[in-house]
């Protein structure tokens, strides 16, 4: 009985030409979606299109790419040398501070020990310098252009050579003077003692600041 109802409810407005209400089925649906680019003629609209291809491009050229570092086939042997030779330095510099304090305090009077191992252990601290600052250097220029870590590499590299400069003015200028000079033997002491601290900061500057 409910349906034949609704049935004519339907028909009075199609005699009278009326327009028919929406049915449930089309309320529910959503409209279809339609693309800017097609007008509602049917007509595509080229030129939004072109435009948005425009976009992308503009956007793909501003993007920047990342450069790759290359190292040289080396790079990594002379960095393990490095490193071994920058560990190898510690007991170096104990040897020679014990060495040589024993003979500031007696001259000629020190220990054996202290007077025949004080030369060899200086001679040791030069070689060890010499092979790293070869080696840093070199590392250094290979990795010029990687900017991960360039500031802590350059204070490395400028501490060592610094601990270079005051190693050699102890061992060329002031060691022969400190031999006839209690003064000057303080003050190879000293300046031998200042070049061992900046080495060992250089040191740890690259071992524990990652």
């Amino acid at each position: 009985m409910q349906s034949g109802i609704l049935t004519v409810a339907r028909l009075i407005p199609a005699l009278t030409g009326a327009d028919l209400p929406p049915s449930p089925d089309t309320l529910a649906s959503p409209p279809p979606a339609v693309s800017p680019a097609v007008m509602g003629s049917g007509a595509i609209d080229w030129q939004a299109i072109r435009d948005g291809t425009e976009d992308q491009q503009d956007t793909a050229r501003t993007r920047k790419r990342t450069r790759a570092i290359e190292y040289s086939g080396f790079y990594n042997v002379r960095l393990k040398i490095h490193r071994y030779l920058s560990f190898a330095m510690i007991p170096v510099f104990i040897g020679s501070y014990v060495t040589g304090d024993q003979v500031l305090k007696h001259g000629s009077d020190a220990p054996d020990w202290a007077l025949n191992w004080h030369r060899p252990l200086a001679t040791a601290t030069a070689v060890l310098f010499t092979a790293n600052t070869v080696t840093g250097l070199w590392n250094l220029w290979d990795s010029r252009k990687d900017p991960a870590g360039r500031t802590k590499r350059w204070i490395h590299s400028l501490m060592f050579i610094a601990a270079d400069a005051g190693f050699a003015y102890t061992g060329l200028v002031l060691a022969h003077d400190a031999r006839e000079s209690e003064s000057k033997r303080r003050l190879h002491r000293n300046v031998a003692l200042a070049s061992m601290g900046i080495s060992v900061s250089s040191w740890g500057l690259m071992l524990f600041f990652k």
